[in-house]
């Protein structure tokens, strides 16, 4: 297969491990489709730009680094003259563009992780990102005494992947079912989890599972942060995200009463955890309020905002 069929099919059967580097496989996968095409007629361009860009938002809907990929590549084709040659640079530049900054504040985002993790705390994580990574690598490098409490994040059980990560630095790691993640909180003393989307308003969207544990962290009153770079702000209204449901036979394959419609099954993939719940946003520029993310957003792209990010 060839790089654009692999990354394609990556993304379809959801084999990218979180928000941003499915932002980046997108980017890659455009500039791909439209690279060989320079010599095309500006129509088939046109085209195959479209039907790219539609499938990426109908393939992951939750995802506004996917999302907003979409909408630099049509921003960059529509600055063009509209020959064929124009728009595939533009296009390419600005998907290679993107490429670059997203990977350079996933790094940054470690470096902010010393104000919310010291020594001797108890982390606890759900789901697995490059962004968490990130972090989590820096976490157990750098600071002495931690240790780490998972979630399974059902039903790939990605919390698994980032403890196979880490699994070779001797920290203590504990993991916990989803239906436990009540009792991993209170054995916690931080919660840091990623982020797929952030709405204007400072809403999380992320693996379900997150507002149960949001609530758990209210509950005993357990800070949790969200650690995501900038460009998962959509600036929209968040009615146009959708929360994408995967196949029921994810969570029921060989259950008979499941395969003969006997029982309906729900796989809903993200959900939205509300501001009031959220401690604050971890991103490349520091920790940034929940109502200050659109604001920190706008301003990280240079569009018009209306107040000062709120950052701590």
């Amino acid at each position: 297969m060839t790089e654009l069929e692999d990354l394609t099919r990556a993304v379809a059967d959801n084999k990218i491990p979180g928000g941003s580097l499915f932002g980046r496989t997108v980017a890659r996968i455009i500039d791909l489709t439209l690279e060989p095409l320079r010599d095309a007629e500006p129509a088939v361009v046109r085209a195959e730009l479209d039907n790219v860009c539609g499938w990426a938002n109908r393939t992951k809907p939750s995802m506004t680094s996917v999302r907003n990929v979409v909408d630099l590549a049509r921003s960059a084709a529509a600055g063009t003259d509209g020959t064929s040659r124009s728009v595939v640079e533009a296009v390419s530049g600005a998907m290679r563009a993107f490429v670059t900054r997203s990977e350079k504040a996933v790094d940054a985002l470690a470096d902010g992780i010393t104000e919310i993790v010291k020594p001797g705390t108890r982390l606890l994580y759900h789901s697995n990102s490059g962004s968490l990574r990130s972090v989590m690598r820096r976490v157990v490098d750098t600071i002495p005494d931690v240790s780490v409490n998972a979630t399974e994040s059902r039903p790939y059980r990605e919390s698994r992947g980032l403890i196979e990560g880490i699994a070779g630095t001797g920290v203590p790691v504990t993991l916990y079912s989803d239906a436990a993640m009540a009792i991993a909180v209170s054995k916690s003393d931080v919660v840091v989890v990623g982020a797929d989307a952030v709405f204007a308003d400072g809403t999380l969207v992320n693996k379900t599972g997150t507002l149960p544990l949001a609530l758990a962290c209210q509950y005993h009153g357990v800070p949790i942060y969200g650690v995501t770079e900038l460009s998962k702000v959509f600036d929209g209204d968040p009615s146009e995200i959708g929360m994408e449901l995967r196949p029921g036979s994810e969570l029921s394959d060989g259950w008979e009463l499941a395969e003969n419609g006997r029982v309906t099954v729900w796989n809903q993939f993200f959900e939205p955890t509300p501001p009031a719940l959220v401690t604050a946003y971890l991103t490349e520029i520091g920790l940034v309020e929940p109502a200050g993310m659109l604001a920190a957003y706008r301003e990280s792209v240079g569009r018009p905002r209306d107040a000062r990010p709120e950052i701590r």
